[in-house]
């Protein structure tokens, strides 16, 4: 009644108040979630994805205020009031507890105080999250349980993948344990956090069975501990193989249930697998580190201490994408040609597992492989064609390195050459010095990923297939970037090769030209740099790289001849390897025929002067017009000296 009586004592009583009562939601200064959870998110039993973007969940409505992990939403109808508290478990991984729907408008702690212990947790996994790397590294072996016992025998397996956010579990059936059987599933792994002693991790599962994400996400509990049952704090020094982990797998797309890597709807036991014996690669193959396919779509890098070989895709992206699962859709099959060629788009890590045959140019070896998370042993020949070139053959995997290196799996007179280089090639003196005619030009079509264009990754340049989409094309703009490409070509010029120069500029080159029609026009020409070659059989192998082509033009080429007489011979080139058959033209980019005309000081002396010799020869005119004039003097002088008789 005071503060009624005495208005000047109004503010003095609306104090305390203020002080004790709890924050409005007009007093909290509005919503702030955090812009880290931007994105599209999965949730168990929620048909439509849920969206978190600026002050809204798509699935709850609109953020009025919050305090720290506390969330006061009203619905999108404004009618229904909630309080969401949200854990951030991982950048991935959100798990929230919320109250029901009141109709009353309330304060947000209190409204967020109607919360108990007991209600149910509800978690939340991005989608296209970006992967991390799995907690279990390396190969181990495993037992499980679904219920009815302990599958112990055959042991199961988990491979790593060659990227080490992936793997891949191999069950085996047991016969006298129910519901056990053989299976092949590729864990993904998306998220791990640690509550007390206990670490979480949240995978999605690639396999025959998982058609949507309600099958594919999975949450694990795990722990380490020691084969003497020491638990993880205790076993940091431990060795790896007196280690094993504990699992349980949740049977849904939650991670409710799951307290204790003993209880669970799958248990795994996990031990780490024998180590492979490693072998080293010879010092003469790993001097360079990196190596290099002629058109550079492949790129092979020998690191950790000269034992393991990893092959990179340099053209398209590696990683492989969420919706994936690794290339094979996790049924464990592959195709045996296409990792024979080790042309495959996903990266592989090769490791030498047994070294067979070691010499100064020649390595004979057992490797294991990993592609994607397909696994097992192949048999590699290793060529030392010069000390920047090298050649490998593969052969086809078996699950037994004692089967790689038979016939049946590596025959060496059909298997394909992949001829490698390295980033900066020493260049060399090209072979067979002189001026040589070129004809009976053949060309095959090449099929690029780019229908634009299609010709320009060709060898010979500025040559024949170039004058034809010139003549062909009505499109301006193809025809100024072909144009940019080939320099000063005018209408009116031949581009048909016609000459091939070898060592007469400079030694290390080899200069394709093709004559003018139009004498007022520059000779155009292709020019290639030698870096070095080897025969087989008669038959010449030399690696080239073309001084100037295009953005979309190959980075070496491989030139292979051979004598048909004694004065012709017949060339074959390529822009990916060094084939061997070149009397087809089968996989060649361009074939023709070269014929001598003879060494470049002949093929020089018989066209023309040079002007270092012009030079000399008029010196040599004017000492003897000098000598002549003095002599001429000197002897009429001693005519006028003479006595007349």
């Amino acid at each position: 009644m005071l503060c009624w009586a005495l208005p000047s004592l109004l503010i003095a009583c609306w104090i305390p108040l203020l002080r004790g009562a709890r924050p409005n939601v007009e007093l909290v200064g509005g919503c702030q979630i955090p812009e880290r959870w931007t994105g599209t998110w999965f949730q168990s039993g929620v048909r439509q994805p849920i969206i978190v973007q600026d002050n809204r969940i798509s699935t709850k409505g609109r953020c009025l205020a919050s305090d720290g992990d506390k969330f006061l939403v009203i619905d999108d109808k404004g009618i229904c009031y909630r309080c969401v508290v949200i854990h951030e478990k991982h950048e991935n991984v959100l798990q929230y507890k919320e109250t029901f729907c009141v109709h009353t408008r309330d304060s947000l702690h209190s409204l967020c105080s109607l919360i108990t212990g007991d209600a149910l947790l509800y978690s939340m996994f991005r989608e296209g999250a970006i992967p991390v790397p799995c907690p279990f590294r390396g190969g181990h072996t495993f037992t499980y349980n679904r219920g009815y016992g302990e599958c112990r025998y055959p042991l199961s397996t988990i491979d790593s993948c060659t990227h080490d956010s992936r793997l891949l579990l191999r069950y085996q059936a047991c016969p006298d344990v129910h519901s056990t059987e053989s299976a092949v599933e590729e864990l993904q792994c998306l998220a791990t956090w640690k509550e007390g002693s206990l670490r979480y991790l949240v995978g999605k599962m690639h396999h025959s069975h998982a058609t949507s994400n309600e099958e594919r996400y999975r949450c694990f509990v795990y722990e380490k501990v020691s084969i003497n049952g020491l638990y993880d704090g205790d076993i940091r020094q431990q060795r790896a193989d007196d280690v094993e982990y504990k699992v349980a797998q949740s049977g849904d797309a939650t991670c409710n249930g799951l307290f204790s890597p003993m209880e669970g709807s799958r248990t795994m036991t996990l031990k780490k697998a024998p180590t492979l014996l490693k072998c080293k690669f010879p010092s003469w193959l790993t001097v360079y580190s990196h190596w290099h396919t002629l058109d550079y779509q492949r790129t092979y890098l020998f690191h950790h201490r000269n034992t393991t070989l990893h092959i990179a895709n340099t053209t398209a992206p590696t990683v492989p994408t969420d919706n994936t699962s690794g290339g094979n859709g996790g049924s464990g099959s592959i195709n045996p040609q296409q990792l024979s060629a080790l042309n495959s788009e996903q990266d592989i890590r090769v490791v030498c597992t047994e070294i067979k045959t070691v010499t100064n140019d020649l390595a004979h070896l057992v490797a294991h492989y990993t592609m994607g998370c397909q696994n097992g042993f192949i048999c590699m020949m290793f060529y030392k064609r010069d000390d920047h070139v090298i050649e490998l053959q593969t052969g086809l995997p078996t699950q037994r390195p004692e089967e790689a290196c038979m016939n049946t799996n590596f025959d060496r007179a059909s298997i394909p050459y992949i001829t490698l280089v390295t980033t900066n090639p020493e260049q060399r003196t090209c072979p067979h010095f002189g001026k040589y005619s070129v004809s009976g030009v053949t060309r095959r079509e090449r099929h690029t990923r780019s229908q634009y264009q299609p010709h320009l990754s060709q060898p010979i340049d500025l040559i024949g297939t170039i004058s034809h989409r010139l003549q062909e094309s009505q499109n301006f703009r193809e025809r100024r970037e072909l144009h940019s490409f080939t320099g000063d070509i005018v209408e009116g010029c031949s581009l048909d090769v016609n000459t091939l120069v070898v060592g007469c500029g400079a030694t290390d080159t080899m200069e394709f030209r093709s004559d003018c029609d139009n004498s007022n026009k520059p000779r155009v020409t292709s020019v290639y740099t030698c870096h070095g070659g080897w025969s087989e059989n008669n038959t010449h192998f030399l690696i080239t790289t073309p001084l100037s082509r295009s953005s979309r033009g190959a980075r070496r080429y491989c030139f292979v001849y051979e004598s048909n007489t004694a004065t012709t011979i017949r060339f074959s080139t390529s822009s990916d390897t060094c084939m061997r058959d070149i009397s087809s033209g089968s996989g060649s980019v361009l074939a023709f025929n070269i014929t001598s005309l003879g060494q470049c000081t002949e093929t020089n002396s018989s066209h023309h002067i040079t002007p270092n010799v012009t030079y000399i020869l008029i010196l040599l005119g004017i000492l003897m017009f000098t000598l002549f004039k003095r002599d001429h003097h000197s002897v009429t002088l001693l005519d006028h000296n003479l006595p007349v008789r």
